[in-house]
């Protein structure tokens, strides 16, 4: 049979703390070769609104460890739009009732059936923080308790659920262009982590005395001043365009998640304007060492209090789709949660 799940099934049984256990030992696995991934890659067609485009976002990944392989879609209408500012991509809740679209599809390695059908909203967010975590872990100093925060959605909240993982925080700053969403954020995550957390009105002032920068927006352009930084900071970006080259030149260590130099871009001819806003920025990541070999021992991380250390988070990786839908769908059986549906259904018997 295969499992049908929703996105409250998938909370029931995963939180940071899981991914953080299931995203290390798969990151082991691929500098060992028992676990492969391909890069991300985008198809574009022009979008149904103004200044829109439709996009179909694949990206897969698997481990002989976890006996799956994973690819994770979306299908989503996408808009650029000027904030404070700065050029955002944002998607458009375009499908009924204001909802988006995306998947992940979990396969047996042994039978090759569809094992799991499973929404990606809880596990992207989870991913992304989890990977942070895992990275901050190995690169801030022990200790590190303040915390300056650049963005105040649903992926700044996974960062700072990460950080409480793998660090004790003692105060938070947050910045984000809109007043009343940066506060309330400061209210809610406080109450929620049991840490003070204080909205401030710029970048520079929520980066101040801190030991842990955190950016987590959807920002087309830099989003904090490099000379804020001091030495002994730790710096995480979600993002490759929240920073510019010369503040990541500052970096005494610079971690990347991976060293794929950009997107696989598809576009109508003539239509190359459709990707822009995803399009990378031509920075040489191979220069730098990957996570999973910082995860794995590989490389160093920090090795002296006073250097300014950095993780890009620049791709997301199929691994990370292919360990926590793993762990989702083992756990929600071992529960008895989601809908059973005949795997017969995505079967056939003609061979091509």
């Amino acid at each position: 049979m295969t499992l049908l799940l929703t996105n409250d099934e998938v909370e029931r049984v995963l939180d940071m703390r899981a991914s953080l256990q299931a995203l290390e030992p798969a990151y082991r696995d691929v500098t060992e070769g028992r676990a492969v991934m391909r890069r991300q890659s985008q198809t574009y067609l022009s979008g149904p609104l103004p200044q829109s485009s439709y996009c179909l976002k694949t990206v897969e990944g698997g481990s002989e460890a976890l006996g799956v392989m994973a690819i994770r879609l979306t299908s989503d209408v996408l808009r650029g739009r000027q904030v404070g500012g700065k050029l955002r991509r944002e998607k458009v809740p375009a499908a009924p009732g204001g909802s988006f679209l995306g998947l992940v599809l979990l396969f047996s390695l042994s039978t090759g059936e569809l094992l799991a059908i499973i929404p990606d909203g809880i596990i992207q967010r989870l991913r992304v923080g989890a990977t942070s975590a895992l990275a901050a872990d190995r690169l801030a100093r022990p200790g590190s308790p303040s915390v300056g925060l650049i963005g105040a959605g649903n992926q700044a909240e996974a960062q700072l659920r990460g950080l409480a993982c793998v660090r004790k925080l003692a105060h938070i700053r947050v910045y984000s262009p809109t007043p009343e969403h940066r506060t309330d954020f400061a209210t809610r995550l406080g109450r929620e982590l049991d840490v003070p957390m204080e909205a401030v009105p710029s970048p520079s002032e929520a980066i101040e005395g801190a030991d842990i920068v955190v950016t987590a927006t959807n920002s087309g352009d830099p989003v904090l001043d490099g000379d804020c930084l001091r030495p002994g900071m730790y710096v995480g970006f979600i993002r490759e365009f929240e920073v510019d080259d010369a503040t990541l030149g500052r970096a005494d260590v610079l971690v990347v998640h991976t060293q794929q130099g950009d997107i696989d871009h598809y576009t109508p001819r003539g239509r190359e304007d459709l990707a822009q806003l995803q399009r990378g920025r031509g920075y040489p990541w191979h220069r730098h060492p990957e996570l999973a070999d910082l995860v794995a021992g590989r490389v160093l991380g920090r090795t002296d209090g006073a250097q300014l250390t950095m993780f890009m988070n620049n791709f997301g990786v199929g691994i990370q789709f292919a360990a926590l839908g793993a762990h989702a769908w083992r756990e929600a059986r071992a529960c008895g949660l989601g809908r059973e549906i005949p795997t017969d259904w995505f079967l056939e018997d003609l061979q091509p």
